[in-house]
């Protein structure tokens, strides 16, 4: 089925016959709205997956505050354990002998191995 209709129509005055072509409207209008569904379809998939990312970004957006936090606790609690205070405090329940004098032995000798 085409989109063009054919008329032939005789021209009385002319003595020939004349050929008109016109659309069918139907078949345009068919055209059209198959068109305008498929438009439609593709513009709401597309929206559907565009919710669906923005749905994923914000809760990756709401883990990765969460998380920074945790990070900041956990450094927190790395200075800590490595804070001087606490070192000695960890030192102390080693019971160990606190270091009083030191002593360090002199060599009187300027050689140390002859030939």
């Amino acid at each position: 089925m085409t989109a063009v209709i054919t008329t032939k129509r005789p021209n009385y005055i002319t003595g020939r016959t004349e050929i008109s072509k016109r659309l069918n409207l139907r078949l345009v209008n068919l055209f059209l709205g198959s068109l305008i569904f498929l438009i439609g379809g593709y513009y709401l998939v597309n929206i559907n997956d565009l919710t669906v990312k923005g749905f994923a970004l914000r809760e990756l957006k709401s883990e990765t505050t969460l998380l920074a936090g945790e990070n900041l606790d956990s450094e927190v609690k790395v200075m800590n354990l490595q804070s001087y205070g606490n070192l000695n405090e960890k030192v102390k329940k080693l019971n160990m002998v606190a270091v009083g004098e030191v002593e360090y032995l002199t060599v009187n000798q300027t050689t140390l191995a002859r030939k």
